[in-house]
């Protein structure tokens, strides 16, 4: 435990409360002596203390000096106390309510009082993890005991194993029928039975860690409902693990609940084998998927405060693991950047130290990340103002003042910091990170595109027929009016033959006018009659030709369906091949608009194939199309399809983007773009060399692009 430096003052002390117990603690991780753990029944909270807080706890006594506090621990630990440690040791007592106050238990209550922030306050500094107790489980959990044990006792783990290894093993030999289950979530019998599921096994998890903590002579004050980011969670208190001296069985405490998961994983997964397609298999996939991917991937972290952090901090032996790395790597960091002298805060070997090292930079760079998508989330979830005032208050709060607040103890320990090669090389790696962040080094831009035909023509039936011959294959190359295949339309021609029959019978009235009065006198009639049949023959003869299906330019035959024979009947529309130009090709692709300001006409760059065996292509820009995609008419490059670009299908319009994306098309510098073998379309990056841009200058027009996109209520 560290206590923060308040000043001293020397008013006599005030009695500690006496309802405080002391107890040994669990040994370390290093071999060193066992801690002290002071107990506060109150508020049911455990404070680790060395031997000096231990020193201060016996020789604390109503009334005296602090300078008489520091005389009494010195003498019994052989050593001097300075006063800060007096000031800091009784400062943490008085903040923790763990004086005895005057005016008994109704000062206690003023104080808890004075403590209690407002609603508005509370919810402020609350919102990300709010604990509602529901119930008081240790009567329960008394009885249920032994139950519990029969289900935990070696047959019974044994037993839960082989189940899910046995369940494993069915699972890979029908792993698409597996990973099609998810599709039963989409129906609401799903969804409901998905919820069910969820809440079922989170509370076996959390009896999971209640029933071991009981085993081993715990006490379970409260179970009940905790909210993260106002996402619902359950949640046991298991505080009085603390007391425990032997660390395996706190590490058996903290691991019960993943273990609880894991097994009803194993049991779900052989069941889903078994179960008949419909809720009750969605179910057991979703049991068997929580305790084998998310419980190992989120419970198990060591960098969040869940059930892994406590193992990891029980499994080498450092007590608070968090604050303590936080502590020790910003002492490093100091040291590393000014060299200041100040005395490591733990007294560790050096390969211990560099771990914890490791460790508290990875947090930070976790909590970074994490506490910044969690204000993207706030502001995204929440209404317009809500969601700015929570993203201001998570980003400033959790991001911007622990580093405001470092950046503070550089300034006001300035005086302390000796001119010399540490700061020298500190501030040429500063000066190294503005250039890098403010210098326009930069402006490649990368963009996902296809190298493809020039020209590429889709052969479909224009109307229902009967193929009657194919007279090229797969691979041919063909000139233009080349006849590919020959199709033929019943139907088109007995509509054919009726149009051309009733066009003989207009003409036949034109020219009998002058012996009919009545055609005499309808003469304007017969003729917009007789130019209307004639063009009705002139369509159904146009579709007639193109019942014989030819090249429409120079070209190879890319693609043929390969079931066409002669005599197979066709609908129309229905694809027949591909003709794509011979050689020629040009590279397209789509450009996020991120980039859009570094891009311009003329440009050069290389397309690089994600086939290996493919040389790459020297290409400039020929064109950047001035709108936005609405929708992505590249296959290759769907997301859903493997590709590179992130799509969201839309019913009814298609694959969208989901960020804003434009068409870029790409021509060799000599306007001739050649490869060997046939045609094909080949997916790969093209690697622009366009405008430089620096770092700083890149965010701050998305910063502003986004700020403008949202400015609108």
């Amino acid at each position: 435990m560290s206590f923060g430096a308040d000043p001293v003052d020397g008013l006599p002390l005030t009695a500690l409360r006496e309802d405080l117990r002391i107890e040994r603690g669990a040994m370390p991780g290093d071999g060193g002596p066992a801690p002290w753990l002071l107990y506060d029944p109150l508020a049911h909270r455990y404070y680790e203390i060395d031997g000096t807080g231990l020193a201060f706890l016996r020789a604390w006594r109503a009334g005296i000096t602090p300078a008489d506090l520091a005389e009494a621990a010195g003498t019994a630990l052989g050593r001097a106390i300075r006063p800060a440690e007096v000031a800091a040791f009784r400062g943490f007592c008085e903040a923790n309510s763990l004086i005895a106050p005057r005016g008994g238990w109704q000062a206690l209550a003023r104080q808890a009082a004075a403590r209690r922030h407002g609603l508005g306050a509370w919810l402020l500094h609350n919102y990300l993890f709010i604990r509602i107790p529901l119930v008081r489980p240790q009567a329960f959990l008394d009885r249920t005991l032994p139950l519990a044990r029969r289900l935990a006792d070696r047959r019974s783990l044994t037993a839960i194993a082989l189940a899910g290894l046995l369940g494993l093993y069915l699972v890979l030999q029908q792993w698409d029928a597996f990973c099609a289950t998810f599709l039963q979530f989409l129906t609401p019998e799903g969804l409901i039975g998905y919820l069910a599921a969820l809440v079922a096994v989170k509370a076996l998890h959390e009896l999971g860690h209640a029933y071991v903590a009981t085993h081993y002579g715990c006490r379970v004050p409260s179970m009940g409902l905790a909210f993260m980011v106002l996402v619902p969670v359950l949640y046991t208190d298991t505080t009085d693990a603390w007391r425990l001296r032997d660390r395996r069985q706190r590490i058996a405490i903290d691991s019960a609940g993943v273990a609880v998961e894991l097994a009803v994983a194993a049991i779900a997964t052989l069941a889903w084998s078994f179960l008949p397609e419909g809720t009750a298999r969605s179910i057991a996939f979703f049991l068997a998927t929580t305790g084998w991917v998310l419980s190992v991937a989120i419970n198990l972290s060591p960098l969040m405060r869940f059930d892994g952090y406590y193992i990891a901090a029980d499994l080498f032996g450092v007590s608070n693991l968090q604050p303590r790395a936080f502590a020790l790597t910003t002492w490093a960091l100091r040291e590393i950047l000014f060299g200041l002298g100040d005395p490591c805060p733990e007294n560790w070997s050096a390969r211990r130290r560099l771990g914890v090292i490791a460790y508290g930079v990875a947090v930070w760079i976790y909590r970074l990340v994490l506490f910044t998508g969690i204000a993207v989330m706030v502001y995204t979830l929440a209404f317009k103002l809500l969601g700015l005032l929570l993203f201001a208050v998570e980003i400033g709060v959790f991001v911007l003042r622990p580093i405001t607040r470092e950046a503070l103890f550089w300034w006001t320990n300035r005086g302390r910091i000796a001119p010399g090669g540490r700061v020298r090389f500190t501030g040429a790696a500063l000066a190294a990170v503005l250039m890098l962040l403010f210098l326009p080094l930069s402006g490649r831009v990368e963009i996902p595109a296809i190298a493809e035909p020039e020209r590429t023509e889709r052969l479909t039936a224009v109307a229902p027929a009967r193929i009657e011959t194919v007279e090229v294959e797969q691979g041919d190359a063909v000139s233009a009016g080349q006849v590919l295949m020959r199709l033929r339309s019943p139907a088109l021609d007995h509509d054919l033959d009726t149009a051309r029959i009733r066009l003989a019978l207009v003409a036949l009235k034109q020219d009998r006018r002058a012996a009919d009065p009545q055609d005499r006198a309808g003469s304007l009639v017969l003729e917009g009659e007789h130019d209307a049949r004639r063009e009705a023959v002139r369509g159904l003869e146009r579709r007639h030709d193109e019942l014989v299906i030819r090249a429409a330019f120079d070209g190879v035959v890319a693609e043929i369906e390969p079931d066409l024979q002669p005599g197979r009947w066709v609908g129309k529309g229905e694809e027949l091949g591909t003709l794509v130009s011979n050689g020629r090709r040009q590279v397209r692709g789509l450009v996020p608009e991120a980039a859009m300001a570094r891009l311009y006409g003329g440009a050069s760059g290389t397309f690089v194939p994600d086939d290996l065996t493919t040389g790459s292509i020297p290409v400039t820009v020929r064109s950047v199309s001035d709108a936005a995609v609405a929708i992505v008419e590249i296959p290759s490059l769907l997301s859903t399809l493997g590709g590179p670009v992130a799509v969201r299908e839309e019913k009814n319009v298609g694959p969208v983007p989901v960020e804003a994306q434009y068409t870029v098309v790409l021509n060799r510098p000599d306007d001739e773009m050649r490869l060997s073998g046939t045609p094909t379309v080949l997916r790969g990056v093209v690697a622009v060399s366009g405008r430089r841009e620096s770092i700083a200058t890149h965010a701050l027009r998305r910063i502003v692009a986004v700020l403008i996109r949202e400015s609108g209520f």
